[in-house]
């Protein structure tokens, strides 16, 4: 199959300090040279060189943290689904995390704008000890009248094995219509945010922690929290703004760094 970008990404650990081993890219996609923000662990920001996604486009990442190693991978900007008449957008994703590994996989938000037609899926792979990271925004771009909404669909799934079990599946389908946040769909919120934690570490005093760290956002949302089969927590909110799920999603993923991994947030300065 020919896609319009494939971007292959694996760290390892290599003494006290985890290294990009495999680095390689083409097409539309490529990624910065890795930056450590921590001497130890590398971030990697990916980058669309054209500017978004359009009809027929096909993407597949595939990213790997080897035995040990630590990875954080984000993305430069959003991603801008425009227009697909034709044929929906594929975005096909695969991330692997060797035992005591970590990955941290928090790419910005997705906007789709009129027309607009996106299947996600997203795979991933993970060994004992290992502390996964995963975030997803998903927000309707704004026509030119000012309304919401206006993109046709996006399917996205989400499947985690742990040793070739499945362990999370997560399908996510948005089909925006005249009661699209009525009962039973957003109930009047018009974004979704997802944070998934998977970690040994992530028990009920884990849970109850992060929720008393997240009860400070009360005003313009709804969020719930559910522990996973497989020590994990994941986070899923309804908003009115992209604005307020970032927020939300940056004081989870600050708590769980430092709850988890005893590591402070750190500051990407993207923008």
């Amino acid at each position: 199959m020919s896609y319009t970008g494939v971007l292959e990404l694996s760290a390892i650990r290599k003494h006290s300090k985890s290294i990009i081993s495999t680095c390689y890219y083409e097409g539309a996609l490529k990624m910065t040279r890795p930056i450590y923000l921590e001497k130890d662990f590398p971030s990697i920001y990916l980058i669309h060189v054209g500017g978004g996604y359009v009809d027929s486009d096909t993407y597949l990442t595939e990213i790997s943290a080897e035995e040990g190693a630590g990875l954080s991978v984000t993305t430069q900007s959003a991603t801008k689904i425009y227009k697909t008449p034709k044929k929906p957008v594929v975005q096909r994703t695969s991330l692997k995390l060797g035992k005591g590994s970590v990955l941290e996989y928090l790419p910005d938000p997705l906007i789709a704008y009129e027309g607009a037609r996106f299947i996600q899926e997203t795979t991933v792979r993970i060994e004992d000890e290992a502390c996964f990271f995963y975030c997803d925004m998903i927000t309707p771009g704004w026509a030119e009248d000012g309304s919401l909404f206006r993109y046709d669909w996006i399917r996205s799934k989400l499947k985690i094995y742990k040793e070739e079990k499945l362990i999370v599946f997560d399908h996510l389908l948005l089909e925006p219509d005249d009661n699209m946040g009525g009962i039973m769909q957003l109930e009047g919120y018009t974004h979704v945010g997802t944070f998934l934690i998977l970690s040994h570490k992530a028990d009920k005093k884990f849970l109850d922690g992060l929720h008393e760290a997240m009860e400070g956002f009360q005003d313009g949302v709804r969020f719930g929290l559910s522990t996973l089969p497989e020590s994990g927590v994941i986070l899923r909110i309804l908003a009115l703004n992209t604005g307020v799920i970032e927020k939300m999603i940056a004081q989870a993923h600050a708590y769980a760094r430092h709850e988890l991994l005893g590591r402070d947030i750190v500051m990407w300065r993207k923008y």
